[in-house]
């Protein structure tokens, strides 16, 4: 158990960010360690050595810390392409490896963008939604950009491009680091081992979904 430690409450916006940096930290070390449904704002608060009651001043759910884990993992993966793809346009295999081998640096966003619409966006007041929707909005450009040049397509199309690419990646990582007793029922049950790795088949994918798009 963790010792409670001294707690005084935040006044300045300042303290105020610092505190949410904080229960994003400890939020984000359980969700290393421990699935989902066996975080609860309690073990957050545990974790940070707060009471509870405290914790509530700064967020009313554990979805709304997860929103912003979220929020901050998406950022950091998508600044992180467009810096590895500046040179873009690129050799579309090229472009397809860098794209998969950046997203396995960041497989622990693919852990929270696993989970964001059946599970966190589920219990989340409306405006609170509204807000984490518009910082997706705001966050989408350099990517967006970085997609364009790279297919010459409009705007939209790298939108609906990138949203493509991100959905597929948090299920095909799964395939390849699936939990140890989901592989030895598939051994168990006779099905074959995963062969391969997430990198080199989420390139497939990349490069089909580029590919097509540039020749739209």
């Amino acid at each position: 158990m963790e010792q409670k430690t001294d707690y005084i409450r935040a006044r300045s916006p300042e303290h105020k960010q610092e505190r949410m940096a904080a229960i994003m930290e400890a939020a984000d070390a359980l969700f290393a360690v421990r699935p989902y449904h066996q975080i609860t704002m309690g073990t957050i608060a545990e974790k940070l050595g707060w009471s509870r009651s405290n914790l509530y001043k700064y967020a009313a759910t554990r979805e709304e810390i997860f929103l912003s884990l979220h929020s901050a993992k998406n950022r950091a993966w998508i600044d992180d392409l467009a810096n590895a793809l500046a040179d873009a346009p690129m050799p579309p295999e090229q472009f397809a490896r860098t794209w998969a081998q950046v997203t396995e640096r960041h497989a622990d966003f693919l852990r929270y963008q696993e989970i964001l619409i059946s599970i966190i966006e589920s219990n989340v007041t409306f405006d609170r939604l509204v807000e984490f929707k518009r910082a997706f909005v705001e966050m989408l450009p350099p990517v967006v950009e970085t997609l364009c040049r790279q297919c010459d397509i409009d705007e939209d199309a790298a939108t609906d491009l990138y949203l493509r690419l991100l959905y597929q990646a948090p299920a095909l990582r799964n395939h390849f680091h699936c939990a140890e007793i989901t592989r030895e029922a598939m051994e168990s049950a006779g099905m074959p081992p995963v062969a391969g790795s997430f990198v080199d088949a989420y390139v497939d994918f990349v490069l089909m979904c580029v590919e097509k798009a540039g020749e739209a």
